[in-house]
C-alpha cells in the first residue's frame, strides 16, 4: 500500500511503516512553577523565569512490554518500574502509549475493533469493550495513588471508554504528586492504520499543567507530526510523550528528527515507547528518548528489545 501523500503531509508518523504480513512486507515510508492549575491552549502567559542559577530535575522513561487486552497484569507489572524510578529520584514519570490496556499486539497481527469498523488490511479485530476503561476507573484510581504514595507526576496511558457516549478514546491522564489526577488528554490524532477500527478523535483539545518543574504537556505518538507549535505557543517546557511506534527500518525519526523537533519547539521531550520480548519482523520497538530542548539527546536505551528505565537530569526554567 502505497504512502498517501494527502493524508502523511509527508510525515514520519507514530507507527509509520505498516507489517509484514504473509510473504510481503508494506512500509509506510518518511514518513510528553507555580500551581498544580491544568490549562487549555491558548496559554495566557509564559512561566515565569528566574536569575537565580538552573535548577534541574530527574525524570524517566519506561520502556515497557505491555500484554494485549490485559490491564491488570499490565498495571501490576509497571508497578515495580515505577516505584523503581521514583526510589532512584525520578519526580516525573513516563510511560508508554495505552500500556496499561495495550495498543495492539506486538506481533502487529492484531487491533482492537468496534462493531460495524473497518480493520486496515492484515489486522484481526479483538472488541476493547473487555480491557478498555473509563476515567476515572480501577486503573486510574490506582495508578493516582501510586502517584501519590511516591510523590511523583505519572503518566497514565490507557484504551478509554466513555460512560456515556460509548465512544473510545486513546488517553493519557496525568497524575499528581497528591495522588489528584491533573489533566485528561484524548488523543488529537489517531493513526489511521491501526486506530480507524476503534479509536474517536479527542475531544478536550490541547493540555498542559504548571508544576513546581515547568509547564508539562502531553501528546501520544502520531500527535507528534501537529501539534508541537501549538504547544511551542504553549510555551511548554516538557512534553511527555507516551509513544507506540513502528517505523521503516533505517529510520533516523529517534536520531535526528525528534531532537530537531525538541529544538524547533524549545522544550524537553521524554518519551516512553514500547517495546517487545524478542526480534520481530518489524521496526520502531525500543528506541525510548529523553532529549533536552536544545535538541540534545540525554538518554537511550541500552537495547531496543526488552524493558528499561531511562534516566536524566532536566533543567527547570
Amino acid at each position: 500500500m502505497p504512502r498517501s501523500q494527502s493524508l502523511f503531509r509527508g510525515h514520519t508518523k507514530c507507527s509509520a511503516a505498516l507489517p509484514a504480513f504473509g510473504a510481503a512486507v508494506l512500509i509506510l515510508a518518511a514518513l510528553c512553577s507555580g500551581q498544580n492549575t491544568p490549562t487549555s491552549l491558548p496559554a495566557s502567559s509564559q512561566p515565569t523565569t528566574s536569575s537565580q542559577p538552573a535548577r534541574t530535575v530527574k525524570v524517566a522513561a519506561v520502556q515497557f512490554l505491555s500484554e494485549f487486552g490485559q490491564p491488570g497484569k499490565n498495571r501490576k507489572r509497571l508497578d515495580p518500574f515505577i516505584r523503581e524510578a521514583a526510589k532512584n529520584g525520578a519526580k516525573i514519570v513516563v510511560l508508554p502509549e495505552a500500556a496499561i490496556t495495550g495498543y495492539a499486539s506486538t506481533d502487529l497481527k492484531q487491533t482492537w475493533q468496534l462493531p460495524g469498523w473497518k480493520t486496515s488490511l492484515g489486522l484481526t479485530g479483538v472488541s476493547p469493550k473487555d480491557a478498555a476503561e473509563p476515567v476515572p476507573g480501577d486503573s486510574t484510581r490506582a495508578m493516582c495513588k501510586l502517584a501519590g504514595e511516591l510523590g511523583i507526576y505519572l503518566t497514565i496511558p490507557l484504551v478509554e471508554v466513555d460512560a456515556k457516549s460509548g465512544r473510545y478514546f486513546n488517553t493519557i491522564v496525568l497524575a499528581g504528586p497528591k495522588g489528584e489526577s491533573l489533566l485528561h488528554y484524548r488523543k488529537l490524532n489517531p493513526w489511521p492504520w491501526a486506530e480507524q477500527s476503534w479509536a474517536t478523535k479527542g475531544d478536550h483539545g490541547l493540555q498542559y499543567v504548571d508544576t513546581p518543574y515547568g509547564r508539562l504537556g502531553l501528546l501520544v505518538c502520531y500527535d507528534i507530526n501537529y501539534e508541537p507549535p501549538r504547544l511551542k505557543e504553549a510555551k511548554i517546557d516538557a512534553l511527555l510523550y507516551c509513544i507506540a511506534w513502528v517505523d521503516q527500518e533505517g529510520s533516523d525519526w529517534y536520531t535526528k528528527r525528534l531532537p530537531a523537533i525538541a529544538k524547533q519547539n524549545d522544550f524537553h521531550i521524554i518519551g516512553a515507547n514500547w517495546t517487545v520480548p524478542e526480534k520481530p519482523t518489524w521496526f520502531g520497538y525500543g528506541q525510548s528518548r529523553i532529549i533536552a530542548r536544545d535538541g540534545k539527546t540525554l538518554a537511550q536505551p541500552a537495547k531496543d528489545v526488552g524493558e528499561e528505565i531511562l534516566y536524566a537530569e532536566l533543567t527547570l526554567p
